[in-house]
């Protein structure tokens, strides 16, 4: 979904979107979340599924050597939790809040009805899934195929919210935290930030990131 379209407006050629957050509208509890505060934790039964309504919503799982492992965010307008409550499972990751966020839960009994008996939602759900699995597998390969330096300019800009050719990212992740998803060191992250911005090529300040003509950033990394 792009963020930049503001709060719960859609795209018009994709209107699946809008017919999970009607459904989640209509039939869901609306929480309000502080930031750092669990939605979820590992082995909690899944007890519903959420939309996050406003806010920023990091999924992560624990490591053997305890660190959390942030496997991918839930922005505005995303749908998260529900792929253990479809297959029956308890959480095997936890849902944590990156900034304040208002959510939207529909209890396990109602969204499982609505999965079976609501062919739009249903229809517009595993559309959302499939784009998903796609967009993870082109990260997948994104991080195989990329230096360290170009991944982690990707994953900046795709954070970022784009206005003509400017990306705006505000930083919610710990440089330690990127460096997992990533695939690196959290010193590396640090000085990459601090090398480009030295070059001139980001305004780099208390977490706040501008770059500017993302696609041309890219190819000078």
């Amino acid at each position: 979904m792009d963020e930049t379209n503001g709060q719960n407006s859609f795209p018009e050629s994709n209107h699946h979107y809008e017919t999970i957050f009607r459904a989640f509208e209509k039939y869901g509890t609306k929480r309000a979340f502080k930031k750092h505060e669990f939605i979820f934790q590992e082995n909690d039964p899944s007890i519903a599924a959420y939309y996050v309504d406003t806010g920023l919503i990091k999924v992560s799982q624990s490591s053997q050597e305890g660190q959390g492992i942030t496997l991918f965010l839930r922005y505005t307008g995303e749908v998260f939790g529900n792929a253990e409550l479809l297959a029956g499972l308890s959480r095997k990751r936890y849902a944590k809040c990156l900034t304040d966020s208002m959510i939207i839960a529909v209890e396990s009994r109602q969204f499982l009805a609505l999965a079976k008996q609501d062919p739009a939602f249903s229809y517009s759900l595993a559309t959302i899934t499939a784009r998903r699995l796609l967009e993870t597998q082109n990260m997948v390969e994104t991080l195989i195929s990329r230096p360290v330096a170009w991944r982690l300019g990707w994953f900046l800009i795709q954070m970022g919210k784009r206005k003509e050719n400017v990306a705006r990212v505000q930083l919610q992740l710990s440089h330690e935290e990127i460096s997992y998803v990533i695939g690196c060191s959290r010193q590396t992250v640090t000085e990459l930030l601090n090398k480009w911005r030295d070059k001139g090529l980001i305004t780099y300040e208390k977490k706040n990131i501008i770059i500017m003509e993302p696609s041309r950033f890219l190819h000078h990394i």
